[in-house]
């Protein structure tokens, strides 16, 4: 049995402990590890830090933890909503608490008209077309989330606009017909009760929630992050940073972008579900519907190659051996760009998961750090946060490695 400190480390590389944790816990980011986990991080670098790049910044809370720090941060994520919410719960955040009286006030103001909403069933509002989004809601629902939406788009000021926004978010997949299992998908009978389709209910919820953050913890956040690409292989800084602490997409076959389709549409990120193809193929090849034919694989490291022979045999489809190829050279570019933007002698943390596919294990730390290698990492430190059977048994870990570059 594990112990409360083998417990406690292992739920920091989740995203569970950020659920009470002020700004973090505005969007729940099931993909995403805690602020703990970065925090303890920061307190264990063998350098003074004054800047940080975040290649996949998910949810925001590695910079927002740096911001929290005083640590100017830069940041690309390949998900256009994840970005949102990650340039919301810091530079939004700064500018709010700079007017933090203007900003409760319009927050509040809101929350007065939906309560107007709750009561006068014929309160005239804006009808939206959902692009084909209408079967992932009950239609009562989303007429409550357009009328939520209308009046977000009534509100002048845009830093409470853009927090509003993040409230409404945040509700997406809680009032819908779906469910987050691993991937986004319909919820079965008895997985959602009748209070989850309020949409009110939960918006206003969620709009105390943040209220009462900004006019708390706003100032918290002393240092600003920018956004400099989409792309972690192409980004391009004003200047090298001393550190990178990110968790890549994992070699899992997740489809990070589509479980976000809810949002992304809700927001106008996306018109419709013909654009989330495009927007994955661009990320990192971690998922099997990444494999495309607009994507091609120049080279396999000698490393990978046994992997990926011993899967073109045994893969129950054929994307699987392309995926993992795929993987470990798209990291690769990351690494290079790395070397490149981080400082002689910075260092660079790396949360990861190893995986399997029918069987066949693929031990991504080891293979990563020696792809690492090959672009001057040396790993001087290794962590394992927790370990987790897979559906066949297989023991899997997630695991923090931890690297100096020589250039």
């Amino acid at each position: 049995m594990k112990n409360s400190v083998e417990v406690r480390k292992g739920l920091s590389g989740t995203f569970a402990l950020n659920k009470q944790e002020p700004i973090h816990r505005w969007y729940k980011y099931d993909e995403g590890y805690s602020s703990e986990l970065i925090l303890n991080e920061f307190n264990r670098l063998p350098i003074d830090v004054e800047s940080i790049f975040e290649p996949f910044a998910g949810s925001g809370t590695t910079p927002l933890v740096a911001a929290q720090l005083g640590i100017e941060s830069y940041f690309t994520e390949i998900n256009p909503f994840m970005a949102y919410i990650t340039e919301t719960k810091i530079n939004t955040v700064r500018d709010a608490s700079n007017n933090q009286d203007e900003v409760v006030k319009n927050l509040a103001e809101l929350k007065s008209i939906i309560l107007d909403f709750q009561t006068n069933v014929k309160y005239e509002h804006s009808h939206y077309d959902y692009q084909g989004f209408e079967k992932y809601y009950d239609e009562m629902v989303l007429n409550n989330i357009s009328k939520v939406k209308w009046c977000i788009e009534n509100i002048k000021d845009p830093i409470s606009k853009k927090l509003a926004r993040v409230a409404l978010s945040a509700i997406a997949v809680k009032t819908s017909k779906m469910i987050k299992r691993g991937d986004l998908r319909y919820a079965k009978e008895n997985e959602k009760n009748i209070l989850s389709s309020d949409v009110f209910l939960h918006f206003l919820d969620k709009l105390n929630e943040i209220t009462l953050d900004i006019t708390n913890f706003s100032k918290s956040v002393q240092a600003s992050t920018q956004y400099v690409h989409s792309d972690a292989r192409q980004a391009t800084l004003p200047k090298e940073v001393d550190c990178v602490i990110t968790s890549p997409p994992y070699l899992n076959g997740t489809n990070y972008i589509r479980n976000t389709k809810l949002e992304l549409q809700l927001l106008n990120f996306i018109n419709s579900e013909n654009d989330l193809p495009l927007l994955h193929s661009n990320g990192i090849m971690a998922g099997i519907n990444s494999v495309s034919r607009r994507r091609s694989i120049p080279y396999i490291f000698e490393e990978v190659k046994p992997y990926v022979e011993r899967l073109e045999a045994v893969a129950y489809d054929k994307r699987i051996p392309i995926m993992v190829g795929g993987y470990f050279y798209d990291m690769h570019n990351v690494f290079q760009k790395l070397k490149e933007v981080i400082r002689n002698n910075g260092v660079f943390v790396l949360d990861i998961g190893d995986s399997q596919f029918a069987g066949v294990h693929i031990p991504t730390d080891i293979l990563l750090s020696e792809i690492a290698k090959k672009n001057g990492f040396e790993l001087y430190d290794e962590e394992t946060l927790r370990t987790r059977r897979s559906k066949n048994q297989m023991l899997l870990s997630q695991k923090v490695l931890r690297y100096r570059l020589k250039k």
